[in-house]
């Protein structure tokens, strides 16, 4: 019986060496709302509440997601790995009218939920997880920003420290290169930017929204400086109101409203059609921008600047595309399909 104990401690301690994860000991960690969650040892199953927490788990290892929030749109086609391809659809705590399938959640059986900075925040979520014995680690995700550390600590709680350190240290430089571009660009040598929402572009979201904050950290001023009138944005304005705007740069959040805008007389003589600085925001295969803000959003600050200032920041944006998508998303572009992505086409993925 003595061999036996001595054994086995033998044997859990060549696993620990080999950090091979074990059923094993829960943990600790303190979480970015400083709660300090008990977490499995190695969870292999997580819920994420809202569509940017379960992106940034998706990132660090997509086979890890119990569930989508909703099911994925159509530019995601080609990408997704095959652990990932028919999970189910779990609903989420988030948005105006979305609300989760508590018995899907359950059947996923997670181990460990996620909630974020879009999660609504709510008593009840709460109950129902503690009810169920499902530890909940919060994150600060609403920001780019706030990415690195998000990134750190969902690599310590899912046992990924190595492939999060690489995702956050990108965030990191990316976010400084730009920060240090613009430091020496004053506020009104910067250009004026109309962000066109909705089929026929009358709809947009406010400099204070976090639907915009890449505009804003790529050194573009909104034009739209109101207070945004709802949590979820997309607020309606007139075309008077966006000619009076004048904007230098439009960002187009899909391929129709680009159309519409530059085939509109009613959009041609603002300055933004007028020299041709129209962009069509890319979006596979997961928006880079906006809706959902993701964890694309850090590519997306380098397209943003260096569309914005090209003198400042001469990225070579197929490179970096090839790079990124090898990185956060383990999938290998040529340099035709990252082209098509830049244009905002959606290339089939390899």
């Amino acid at each position: 019986m003595r061999q036996s104990v001595v054994r086995l401690a033998l044997f859990l301690a060549l696993l620990a060496a080999l950090g091979v994860p074990g059923r094993a000991e829960s943990r600790t960690l303190t979480d970015m709302a400083g709660r300090k969650v008990a977490l499995p040892g190695a969870p292999t199953r997580v819920y994420a509440l809202s569509p940017p927490d379960a992106l940034l788990v998706y990132a660090i290892d997509p086979c890890l997601l119990a569930g989508w929030n909703y099911p994925p749109y159509p530019p995601t086609a080609g990408y997704l790995p095959p652990c990932a391809q028919d999970l189910p659809v779990l609903g989420g705590f988030f948005g105006r009218n979305e609300t989760p399938n508590k018995e899907a959640i359950l059947s996923a059986k997670p181990q460990l939920a996620v909630s974020g900075s879009m999660a609504k925040p709510h008593e009840a979520i709460n109950a129902f997880f503690k009810e169920h014995r499902i530890p909940v680690l919060t994150i600060q995700s609403e920001t780019p920003g706030q990415y690195p550390a998000a990134l750190r600590l969902l690599g310590a709680a899912l046992h990924r420290r190595e492939r999060a350190e690489k995702l956050a240290a990108w965030a990191d430089d990316a976010l400084e290169q730009v920060r240090r571009g613009l430091a020496a660009i004053p506020q009104d040598k910067r250009p004026t930017v109309y962000y066109a929402e909705g089929g026929d572009g009358l709809y947009t979201d406010g400099a204070d929204s976090f639907h915009t904050l890449v505009l804003t950290l790529a050194g573009g001023v909104n034009v739209h400086a109101r207070p945004q009138t709802e949590r979820y944005g997309m607020d309606r304005v007139s075309i008077e109101t966006v000619v009076g705007y004048a904007p230098q740069v439009i960002l187009a959040q899909d391929a129709k409203c680009r159309d519409m805008i530059l085939s509109s007389p009613a959009w041609s003589e603002i300055p933004a059609v007028k020299a041709g600085r129209v962009l069509l925001l890319p979006d596979a295969p997961f928006g880079w921008f906006d809706r959902p803000p993701s964890f694309m959003r850090l590519l997306c600050l380098k397209w943003l600047a260096s569309a914005l200032y090209p003198e400042v920041f001469p990225y070579d944006m197929v490179k970096e595309t090839k790079e990124f998508y090898k990185l956060f998303l383990q999938v290998e572009l040529t340099d035709e399909a990252a082209a098509a992505l830049l244009r905002g086409e959606r290339p089939a993925a390899p």
